[in-house]
């Protein structure tokens, strides 16, 4: 499973009912990226940025009843079973909450770090380095993008 994340310098992923950036070149990656892929949610992070990804199946971890148009389960755990039935790789997608479980789980991270001081109310959380290597970094105008592999 691999985590796909943009935050700021200082681990911002969110404020308020979206980002506080627009980087519309590492969004349009970020797409990219997950078509045809399975991509699982938070709700929240579903209903901000769930519209966007028509190419990929969703799931969304939610204690709420069914979503329509989109596979639901009561845990992370739960969506990860789901998506071994689905082809193709498996991303987790946010909110906070969702990366705090899946970092443990998680083989590969794709991380953007978005350049500029931004303000926020969801952070991506810490991560010892030392269990990770950058496998590829990649330098943009407004963005870095860094692929994680989990040391074995």
């Amino acid at each position: 499973m691999i985590i796909i994340s943009a935050m700021s310098d200082r681990r911002v992923i969110g404020a308020g009912e979206g980002m506080p950036w627009s980087v519309p070149e590492e969004y349009q990656r970020y797409l990219d990226t997950v078509a045809s892929s399975t991509v699982i949610f938070g709700r929240r992070s579903y209903e901000i940025f769930g519209a966007d990804l028509d190419k990929s199946e969703l799931i969304v971890v939610t204690r709420r009843p069914a979503i329509e148009g989109v596979r639901t389960a009561a845990s992370l755990d739960e969506a990860l079973r789901l998506a071994e039935l689905s082809p193709g790789e498996t991303f987790v997608a946010g909110g906070a909450s969702l990366y705090e479980q899946a970092i443990a789980l998680a083989d590969r991270m794709f991380l953007s770090t978005i350049r500029g001081d931004y303000e926020g109310d969801a952070y991506f959380p810490d991560f010892d380095h030392s269990d990770w290597r950058v496998k590829r970094s990649e330098e943009h105008e407004r963005y870095v993008f860094r692929e994680w592999v989990r040391n074995v």
